[in-house]
């Protein structure tokens, strides 16, 4: 599974082994959709486990909280760079003894 997902990336950043064109950026109108879109999809798609622990309305509203909190694209960098090193603690172990001398040379 993760090869296929390996060939799906670079398929599309790097079509027939060459690097894929950029595109034309957005319009706020076309970004103001995408969110609206994603808001819906997420709403619609609500599992029923939730829903029955705390209710329908309490599964929205923290949907609609946690959707608003990822649209902050510093904290989304920070999630992706914590995200990030957890991958490669998990990939190279060794790399963990080092972060952490790191870490105690920072305080």
């Amino acid at each position: 599974m993760l090869v296929y997902y390996i060939n799906i990336f670079r398929d599309t950043f790097w079509p027939n082994g060459k690097l894929a064109p950029g595109q034309e950026p957005r319009t706020e109108s076309q970004r103001r959709e995408t969110k609206e879109r994603a808001q819906q999809k997420l709403l619609d798609n609500i599992p029923d486990a939730l829903q029955s622990l705390v209710g329908q309305q309490n599964a929205r509203y923290g949907i609609i909280k946690i959707f608003n909190a990822l649209q902050e694209s510093n904290a989304n960098k920070h999630l992706l760079y914590l995200l990030m090193e957890m991958l490669l603690m998990e990939l190279y172990p060794d790399l963990r003894a080092e972060v952490e001398q790191l870490r105690m040379s920072q305080v």
